[in-house]
């Protein structure tokens, strides 16, 4: 599919293009009306003046000096022949004198009466033919007939093309550069905008910010685009109540570390932290309770873990904790960490300033010693989880086969 950047370029060009041409051939043949008009008007005064000078030599009988007038007009440019002929079609006088009084071949006015005709020579010259009557009083005596080449139209007429072309050719590339920079312009922020859509209908929001500094219509477009995105983001993958990862995105996260943990042969911990007898907190002191104990249960898993590791609200008082890169050893020292952190920590309720104290349980699982995937990763942390809850809770098991025994570490 074409894009828009280079449809608007085609569009843009064609339509200079199209104007640059349109205005050449306007200029050429308004360059060629105006140059034919001004041989006409040259070639219509030599032919009013030899008239007049014809209608003397007439009367006084004296076509010597007719003679030498029309050699004096056959020096004028791009004249090629005179003639003075009689009523008829006789010529009395020409440039050539062996001519004088054989016929002359061609009818003296053209069909439309106007002074004027046009014919093509052999070697494709256009001539004009200027006629202009010899009068006495009102009575026509003859005519004197000029004719005179186009050439020098045709000559002028080619370089004015030449150069047109050639400034059509410039126009046309200055154009497409400006229309390049300019489509670019117009372009870009929509293509941004398509960019961010089609990453906001996929569920991707891993996007660039739009820049700022200006102020039109598109970048403002841009910029609600990337507030409403990062706003979706949040009531996406974000837990409502605690504020962080829900189990959507862990389960992205878990597939993404899983592929970079094959790819550069490291170890991936998953920690699973469910934090003790919950139930009962609900029951004794009330939900809304049980949501502070569950938002301090975040920020005490939030303080102990890397920059790089995931940590996920899986559902309930269930959290989960990814740990790229950290073999068993370094887990179990973590998972304990938090587990005393936990275990120290004394909880004032906002409502009634109860203290209350919780503990947890966190089974741990690493990639590749016991799951070779997602599930059998979330399912082997799950099993770890359940053999701490079974030896009495507030405890860290790390997963080993039923064959052997589970490791834990435990300071209750």
């Amino acid at each position: 599919m074409i894009s828009y950047r280079i449809k608007l370029i085609i569009i843009i060009s064609l339509l200079v293009g199209v104007s640059q041409l349109l205005t050449g051939f306007i200029i050429s043949k308004q360059s060629e009306k105006a140059m034919d008009e001004m041989h006409h008007y040259v070639a219509e005064a030599m032919a009013r003046n030899l008239s007049n000078l014809s209608t003397r030599s007439f009367l006084n009988r004296d076509l010597a000096s007719l003679y030498e007038q029309i050699k004096l007009a056959m020096q004028e440019k791009n004249i090629l022949y005179v003639k003075v002929v009689d009523l008829e079609n006789k010529i009395l006088m020409s440039e050539t004198l062996s001519e004088v009084g054989s016929a002359y071949a061609f009818p003296v006015v053209d069909k439309d009466n106007s002074g004027i005709s046009h014919y093509t020579t052999s070697t494709k010259e256009t001539v004009a033919n200027v006629t202009e009557p010899i009068m006495l009083g009102k009575e026509i005596l003859g005519h004197v007939v000029i004719g005179y080449s186009h050439a020098e139209i045709s000559a002028t007429l080619t370089q004015l093309k030449k150069k047109t072309l050639t400034t059509l050719l410039l126009g046309l590339t200055g154009a497409f550069l400006i229309t390049v920079l300019i489509a670019a312009m117009i372009t870009e922020p929509l293509l941004k905008l398509e960019n961010i859509a089609l990453k906001i209908a996929a569920g991707k929001f891993d996007l660039t910010k739009p820049n700022g500094r200006t102020h039109d219509a598109f970048n403002v477009l841009a910029q609600s685009m990337y507030n409403m995105a990062k706003r979706l983001e949040l009531l996406v993958y974000n837990d409502p109540l605690t504020g962080i990862y829900n189990r959507l995105l862990l389960n992205i996260r878990l597939r993404e570390e899983l592929a970079r943990s094959r790819r550069h042969e490291w170890p991936l911990a998953m920690l699973v932290v469910d934090i003790d007898h919950f139930k009962k907190i609900n029951d004794t002191y009330g939900h809304l309770v049980g949501d502070e104990m569950l938002i301090g249960c975040s920020r005490i898993l939030s303080d102990h873990i890397r920059e790089e590791d995931c940590l996920a609200r899986f559902g309930g008082e269930e959290f989960v904790i990814l740990a790229p890169s950290m073999t068993g050893e370094n887990a179990q020292q973590l998972a304990e960490r938090i587990r005393a952190g936990m275990e120290n920590e004394k909880f004032i309720t906002r409502a009634g300033g109860t203290t209350i104290r919780m503990t947890i349980s966190i089974g741990i699982s690493i990639y590749p010693d016991h799951a070779g995937n997602e599930n059998e990763l979330m399912s082997q942390a799950d099993k770890a989880l359940y053999k701490a809850k079974a030896q009495g809770r507030n405890r860290v098991c790390l997963f080993s086969p039923p064959s052997s025994s589970t490791t834990e570490i435990s300071l209750a």
